[in-house]
């Protein structure tokens, strides 16, 4: 692999006014251009290979410069570092990228657009890449140092967590997500007590409006636990997007 060229945590994409735009774990440029967008994944897997997807248009659509040519631009790997197996095959490792589908032509023909998705399984067992991978996905599986490797990963991290800057930045997260919460509720009340009093069913619509709390609660906690955390506003302002996100983790 090359030299690296830039880092950025927690980068913003946008891909437009009318688009959906997110927030990558960690972007990774190298001297010859190509970029590296790396994802932590615990625990809900569904949807994951449209949101890969989803992530390799938006790293693509931050890489190209008007008037830039094709030709020049890089490759794109997106990584999904899974803390289970998202395919349940059992690999420490699924590789994907486009391949021809057509009859009689050779299957292993790539389309070469520069595209790879890669999904690592902590909890894999089939698959050889070496000791170091298996060490790392030891680390991620269950804190596990056993090389030098991981070692020097395991200092990062432990740096990471003890930033100031780090942890004013998840207490603040963790403040607004509160009050994003407090504020629907206090919404959602007000909309019940003014149904119930023009129907003369408070208390149906009180508990309806709890239900519909608790929903958007659990779903603040799934969108966090995946990484999702700046899709929350989103769905505060956005009912059919709120829906479309109640439905993708089955709440």
């Amino acid at each position: 692999m090359s030299k690296l060229s830039l880092v950025e945590r927690q980068e913003y994409l946008d891909a437009g006014p009318d688009a959906r735009a997110g927030v990558v774990d960690l972007l990774v440029w190298d001297v010859d251009g190509n970029v590296y967008d790396v994802e932590m994944q615990n625990g809900h897997m569904a949807g994951i290979a449209r949101r890969a997807r989803r992530y390799v248009s938006l790293v693509e659509g931050s890489m190209m410069e008007k008037g830039q040519s094709y030709d020049a631009v890089g490759r794109v790997v997106v990584i999904f570092i899974c803390t289970g197996d998202p395919f349940d095959r059992n690999w420490k490792r699924y590789q994907y990228s486009y391949k021809c589908e057509e009859k009689g032509m050779d299957s292993s023909m790539e389309l070469g657009d520069g595209t790879m998705i890669v999904f690592v399984n902590a909890r894999g067992t089939n698959g050889d890449y070496g000791e170091e991978f298996d060490a790392f996905l030891s680390y991620v599986r269950d804190n596990t140092v056993n090389s030098e490797y991981v070692r020097r990963v395991d200092d990062a991290v432990r740096r990471l967590r003890d930033s100031s800057v780090w942890r004013r930045s998840m207490m603040l997260w963790s403040e607004k997500y509160r009050e994003d919460v407090a504020e629907a509720r206090k919404e959602g009340e007000a909309r019940g007590e003014a149904r119930g009093i023009a129907k003369g069913e408070a208390r149906g619509i009180a508990k309806g409006e709890a239900k519909a709390i608790r929903r958007f609660e659990l779903l603040g906690a799934r969108l966090g636990a995946a990484g999702r955390g700046d899709e929350i506003q989103k769905a505060l302002r956005d009912p059919n997007y709120r829906e479309e996100l109640f439905r993708e983790f089955g709440i």
